[in-house]
């Protein structure tokens, strides 16, 4: 029994690991091929914005060209306007609009260095806002 349960552990733990990897390409060169696996990670976040207020994340992250940021949030009230977005290695804000009390984009990076995430209510209210980002 305490045998079986060891074995369910172990391929649950590889089912895990395996799931934080996304196989990104294959290169073949004449009788050699190479796998090339990248690791993702995923940050939730929770904050209460103030009214016509911005709000960047503490920590960021390293990107390089081509790899793609995914922000899934939800706000409320549903009717504040706000915008979800990064802050480049140049330090401006690229964002995009979100609506109805949600965002869920897909941002390719076309810039390699460290990004942040950031968040700017242009509403007169506090908003509060909850989500991913998947990097």
């Amino acid at each position: 029994m305490r045998k079986r349960k060891s074995i369910c552990i172990f391929l649950m733990f590889i089912v895990f690991v395996g799931s934080l990897t996304v196989n990104v390409g294959a290169i073949s060169t004449g009788e050699y091929e190479f796998n090339v696996s990248m690791a993702r990670a995923t940050g939730r976040f929770s904050v209460d914005i103030p009214g016509n207020a911005f709000f960047t994340a503490d920590t960021s992250f390293h990107l390089e060209a081509e790899e793609t940021v995914a922000i899934n949030a939800v706000y409320s009230p549903r009717s504040a306007s706000m915008d979800f977005g990064l802050i480049a290695p140049d330090g401006l804000f690229y964002s995009m609009r979100a609506q109805n009390g949600s965002f869920n984009e897909t941002i390719e990076i076309d810039q390699r260095g460290y990004y942040t995430l950031a968040i700017r209510n242009n509403s007169s209210s506090d908003v509060s806002v909850s989500g991913f980002v998947t990097y």
